[in-house]
């Protein structure tokens, strides 16, 4: 690691940068990017102001903390409501499904939540970065919540309630997974890189405080429904109400914000899916960061269905195994919050964003490590041992939600506005995608051959395979700042 130079210290996109060693390649880089710097400050004499730039005119040099929170108070509220929503319908719907199904269930929705994932996404894609966002926002929802209502009537009539149950459950990823992505990309359109990595820790503690409120609401409600006589779905109507909510009020409260008003082109899937993946594939950090994302997710999500259908097996008590699997979840949430608040920051500004990247297929490892461990026994160990996996479990969790999850939106809070939201679906959404189905089909597999122990050795190459290209991310994290496709300074100075 190189000292940060004192002239540097201050600035806000240094931390961006990967700090190797000084060679000739990356004092040339240097060189470029002050020329870079140099010739814009020198050509453009009479800018034109876009919301960046009427964005920095209105705050100046007011970039204290407290400032920051206040700006990021909608999006804050925004994230933790979506969450709250998502974990109701993940724990209700997925404790319904689960308890009609068996562990079937698993391996049933993590395949088709993936695919459904998938498919909305390519929906979303011709027009997400076409809208302005407050609008893609508010058309997004209420075709959500419009879902729901669908969903909660089949759950009405006996006759459909097992295919409502899982339609319903298959929404928890879209909640979880693919609404966020819309909430971050505004905040992508609100603060820039550097602010981002002040305000993100902070925005993300909120996301924690919904996913442990919709926790506490799903934990508590059959205490409270049950003697009422009223059945624990009708649980799942705050959903469309909620969503409904979202699509009105987050709009109203950023209005005047600097959100992307949207490129208004008229394009096919095609021609999107081209416009995002030229971005990705132009980049060479963005590939390897996509290919790392893969396959660590690939990892993450075996490693999660085979701790909840383990966990089953061992405890054999649907009662107990919602216990652990709460108890579980809140323990990873309160550490990923105290991650946040002291932590997260420092360990950007410390390793950089590539260097943070490469935590997680790091603990994806360990987490492989000890699920194996635990499942098939060894040196003193029984097979079976719960507390191991859930170890292993937290082990990638804990830097699943916080670190790397920041570290990944300040990476693409430096994508240009018109294509972050594309940009986002592939580079966090697909590698989801791509986990869940695999981790399906994997789960599947050991589970009708009755070797389910096997299921974190299948997800361990996975995750050894993912540091090869963190390290090529690392390696060309300095380049990549200078490729025109980003042009940094540039926005920042517009």
């Amino acid at each position: 690691m190189r000292e940060v130079d004192s002239s540097s210290a201050d600035d806000d996109w240094g931390f961006i940068t990967a700090r190797a060693k000084p060679s000739g390649q990356s004092a040339t880089n240097k060189d470029a990017l002050a020329d870079l710097i140099e010739a814009d400050s020198v050509e453009k004499t009479e800018p034109v102001k876009n919301v960046l730039g009427s964005r920095l005119d209105s705050w100046g040099d007011q970039s204290s903390m407290d400032q920051l929170r206040q700006r990021a108070r909608p999006i804050s509220l925004a994230i933790a409501a979506v969450f709250i929503l998502g974990y109701i319908n993940e724990i209700v719907a997925g404790a319904r499904f689960v308890s009609l199904l068996g562990a079937k269930a698993v391996i049933i929705i993590y395949p088709l939540a993936g695919l459904g994932l998938i498919g909305v996404a390519l929906l979303q894609i011709t027009w997400i970065d076409k809208l302005p966002r407050d609008k893609a926002l508010s058309r997004v929802t209420i075709a959500y919540a419009i879902g729901f209502v669908v969903g909660l009537i089949l759950v009405a009539f006996p006759q459909t309630t097992v295919f409502g149950s899982g339609f319903i459950w298959l929404f928890a990823d879209q909640l979880n997974f693919l609404l966020p992505l819309i909430v971050w990309a505004m905040a992508g359109d609100i603060f820039s890189a550097g602010e981002g990595r002040k305000i993100y820790p902070s925005i993300t503690q909120w996301q924690y405080g919904g996913q442990l409120i919709g926790l506490a609401i799903s934990a508590l409600a059959p205490f409270v429904l049950i003697p009422l006589g009223v059945p624990l779905p009708f649980l799942l109507l705050v959903c469309p109400v909620g969503l409904i909510g979202l699509g009105i009020l987050v709009p109203r409260a950023l209005k005047g914000k600097p959100l992307s008003q949207g490129h208004g082109r008229e394009e096919n899937t095609l021609a999107s899916l081209k416009s995002a993946w030229s971005f990705v594939g132009g980049v060479k950090a963005f590939t390897a960061m996509f290919s790392t994302s893969a396959l660590v997710f690939i990892a993450g999500m075996i490693y999660k269905g085979s701790f909840l259908s383990d966990s089953a097996a061992i405890v054999n008590d649907p009662a107990k195994l919602q216990i652990i699997y709460g108890l579980t979840m809140i323990a990873v949430f309160t550490m990923c919050g105290i991650l946040q608040r002291f932590f997260t920051t420092k360990i950007l500004e410390r390793f950089t964003i590539p260097g943070a990247l490469l935590i997680l297929p790091i603990m994806a490892t360990v987490c492989g490590i000890f699920m194996a461990w635990g499942l098939n026994g060894g040196l003193g160990i029984k097979p079976n041992f719960l507390p191991f996996l859930i170890i292993g479990i937290i082990a990638w969790w804990v830097p699943r939600w916080s670190v790397d999850d920041v570290a990944r939106r300040t990476a693409l809070a430096v994508v240009p506005n018109e294509r972050r939201a594309r940009v986002s679906f592939i580079i966090d959404l697909l590698p989801i995608c791509l986990g869940l189905i695999l981790a399906g089909l994997a789960i599947g597999l050991t589970y009708w051959t009755g070797k389910t122990g096997l299921a974190p050795l299948v997800a361990l190459p996975f995750a050894l395979m993912a540091m090869y290209p963190a390290r090529i991310m690392a390696s060309q994290w300095d380049k990549a700042m200078l490729n025109p496709l980003l042009r940094i300074r540039k926005r920042l100075s517009d």
